[in-house]
């Protein structure tokens, strides 16, 4: 007697994709704008490019924008055409073949682990930082430790579900952008009251600093 077939219901082991109404509209846009972590960004790149373009720093944040605009589209008519929690891993493995997914679901598992011990490293010194406690935020033991702690907090959210991850989402966005609405204000206070040039967006400037 043939052997039965067993199938799977969805939600159940072995499905690979998200529970189907786990997550809302406003749930993904604060997930996805999380994902991009603005605040983050800014801490541990807006020195390291000021530093080396000096005033053409805006020039060179526009620039950075295009490439990022294109991986956007990308992932957006992607996942219209063939939506895959495994995104660039499975895109890949169908469009050209095993090796060049594998490779590609790597490269972003290593990104993430390096990106993670730096989100680590920022959280745990600005957070030292706010609360005037300069000693501890140049220790790197205590800011490793500390860092260490809010990577367990966040497993065990994510362990939680992604429901708990995207309550806890809307609590961290929200106190990101409170802090980047107060920066970008008192920052262009301080540019509509000083000295504003258009040369700070003169793209020979930025060509002469690439080349040097």
């Amino acid at each position: 007697m043939a052997d039965a077939v067993v199938r799977e219901e969805p939600g159940q082991a072995g499905e690979k994709d998200l529970r189907s109404g786990a997550l809302g509209m406003l749930s993904g846009i604060v997930i996805g704008v999380a994902s991009t972590a603005p605040g983050y960004s800014l801490a541990a790149s807006l020195g390291l490019v000021v530093a080396a373009v000096g005033l053409q720093a805006p020039a060179i944040m526009f620039l950075a924008f295009l490439p990022m605009l294109f991986i956007a589209a990308a992932y957006y008519y992607l996942n219209r055409a063939d939506p895959d929690c495994g995104t660039t891993f499975a895109w890949v493995t169908r469009a050209i073949g095993p090796h060049a997914g594998w490779m590609g679901g790597w490269g972003i598992i290593v990104a993430d682990i390096i990106v993670m011990a730096d989100l680590a490293q920022i959280a745990g010194k600005y957070t030292f930082l706010l609360f005037n406690a300069e000693g501890l935020a140049e220790n790197v033991f205590w800011v490793t430790l500390l860092g260490c702690v809010f990577i367990a907090v966040l497993i065990w959210v994510c362990y939680v579900g992604i429901e708990a991850s995207a309550r806890t989402q809307y609590f961290l966005l929200g106190a990101e952008i409170v802090t980047l609405i107060i920066f970008s204000v008192v920052a262009l206070g301080r540019v509509w009251f000083g000295d504003v040039r258009l040369s700070w967006l003169n793209r020979s400037l930025y060509v002469s600093v690439c080349q040097r």
